[in-house]
């Protein structure tokens, strides 16, 4: 039995995707603490960071993010603009 669920969650984990999204308009840390502030904060997220430039998200398990809801939540931050996305799993 815990064999079997070892697996289960070994099979989760690499099912897991990163999503990274190119943003325009961050200058500084103050800006990628705005956006992860808004971004990170989001029901359904597993693992988030935000670097110059960079949102990188890790969903939980069941979850999808379009791209309109990064832009969302990346605007409320300020006047930023997601401007491109690479998914790897």
């Amino acid at each position: 039995m815990l064999l079997a669920l070892s697996a289960l969650f070994i099979s989760q984990a690499a099912l897991a995707e990163t999503i990274t999204y190119n943003v325009e308009g961050m200058h500084c840390g103050s800006c990628a603490k705005m956006i992860h502030s808004k971004v990170c904060t989001m029901d359904g997220m597993d693992k988030c960071e935000v670097t110059m430039g960079k949102v990188v998200i890790s969903p939980k398990a069941g979850i999808k993010f379009t791209q309109e809801q990064i832009q969302s939540a990346v605007s409320k931050a300020g006047d930023y603009k997601v401007t491109g996305s690479n998914i790897s799993k």
